[in-house]
């Protein structure tokens, strides 16, 4: 996650007082994991083990050592309970290290972090030290905000600690750590499940107040960042008949582009041409159309390049879409290019084992099978019937009734049609 990431950027948690020399250590581009992490084995020092694996721990990780970072922290917190009274700030180390743990060396790395990150805010509390109470605040909201992803729910308990720590903060100059903030509370908002659009303005403010802090400090990154997300947050609105929404997404969306191209940020890139292309396709008119599917080719240059291959076969169903739909707008030379796009993307889909995606593709597939009326070759009528049949194997098989129902009623007619036929 963006938001965790950035945060993590910043200073997480108040300087420990170290009970040792400070280890010495190249800048991280330079570290030898498998070198440190045997030196901390050996010193048995928990300052040196929480201090140098949370300022290292992506680099461990690039590295290939994440696993052996285990043993360690094991041994720092079983050092911590059998101490009794301690620094909170040691468990606010545990905590952020924990939180950028993979669930493949740990369970639920983000409960195990604000396990450790509500030891830390108690002490914090009772010490009265203000700062690290809203450090601690902050980060077990970046916590929820990353378990929110499965669990929506998780939006509501992240919402008053960043109010809370938005309170420390807004006392004084941290612009950056302020934005961040901002940023995570408008994500927080907006993910909420509640009726209405109320929510959704509430996220799109603090996106806004985001985007002013990042400007007044200079965050090139933050400002791409904040423009995605009021892009996103426009789109969410524009599901309320707001028209002039899905414009101001257009525009949102253009200029984190800008600002990505510049930072030389390709994967940002190409995910924001494609949310370009899904703002433009959802305004309808052949024009924004055919915009669409402009940004959509672009973006899957880009993917093309990275290797995505998940990101390429969604984007090619999709545009498959727009092109069926040209194809409506009179464009009949849009039928090739949406039937190479959608059989495409159902052979990447098929490779990588996602079945709901080559459901997806198959009734576009299907449509254009079908689409001959009078003219339709009895070949393409079987092919379209089974592209029908199989789509509709995987949605009963996922229990999508509606999907179900339509994909019936669409055989049903198809069905009708081939027997006045005799096929």
């Amino acid at each position: 996650m963006d938001v965790l990431r950035r945060l993590f950027a910043r200073k997480t948690s108040p300087e420990i007082e170290p009970e040792a020399p400070a280890l010495e250590l190249p800048e991280p581009v330079d570290i030898d994991a498998g070198a440190v992490l045997l030196d901390l084995a050996q010193r048995r020092d928990i300052d040196q083990i929480l201090r140098v694996l949370d300022t290292h721990l992506e680099r461990i990780q690039e590295q290939g050592r994440e696993d052996k970072v285990m043993p360690l922290l094991h041994w720092a917190e079983d050092t911590l309970q059998q101490k009794g009274a301690t620094q909170p700030a040691h468990y606010a180390l545990l905590g952020n290290i924990n939180q950028r743990l993979s669930e493949a060396v740990i369970d639920e790395p983000q409960r195990r972090a604000l396990d450790f990150y509500a030891i830390a805010l108690a002490g914090f509390q009772q010490a009265r030290e203000v700062e690290g109470v809203a450090v601690v605040q902050s980060n077990m909201a970046i916590a929820y905000l990353c378990m929110a992803t499965a669990d929506p729910s998780n939006y509501c308990d992240a919402i008053p600690l960043l109010e809370e720590a938005l309170r420390f903060y807004g006392r004084g100059e941290d612009w950056s750590r302020r934005a961040d903030i901002c940023l995570g509370l408008g994500e927080a908002y907006s993910g909420l499940e509640e009726y209405g659009s109320d929510h959704f303005e509430l996220g799109r403010e603090y996106m806004e107040r985001a985007w002013a802090l990042y400007e007044r400090c200079g965050d090139v990154a933050g400002q791409a960042e904040a423009q995605g997300r009021l892009g996103d947050v426009e789109m969410k609105l524009a599901e309320f008949d707001r028209g002039e929404t899905r414009e101001k997404a257009v525009r949102h969306y253009r200029n984190a582009l800008s600002l990505y191209v510049d930072l030389g940020d390709v994967r940002a890139t190409a995910r924001h041409q494609e949310k370009l292309s899904r703002a433009y396709g959802s305004q309808g008119e052949e024009e924004h159309l055919r915009k669409s599917l402009r940004a959509g080719l672009r973006a899957l240059e880009l993917y093309e390049k990275q290797g995505d291959k998940l990101a390429i076969a969604a984007l090619c169903q999709r545009l498959g879409c727009v092109q069926l739909t040209l194809v409506n707008h009179g464009d009949e030379e849009a039928l090739r290019s949406a039937f190479e796009s959608l059989r495409r993307g159902l052979g990447l889909y098929r490779e990588l084992g996602d079945r709901l995606g080559r459901a997806q593709c198959l009734v576009g597939l299907a449509e254009i099978y079908l689409a001959g009326g009078d003219q339709q070759q009895d070949a393409d009528l079987k092919q379209g019937l089974s592209c029908l049949e199989e789509a509709l194997t995987v949605y009963r098989g996922d229990g999508d009734n509606a999907a179900v129902a339509t994909i019936e009623a669409r055989l049903e007619d198809a069905r009708v049609s081939s027997g006045s036929r005799g096929v």
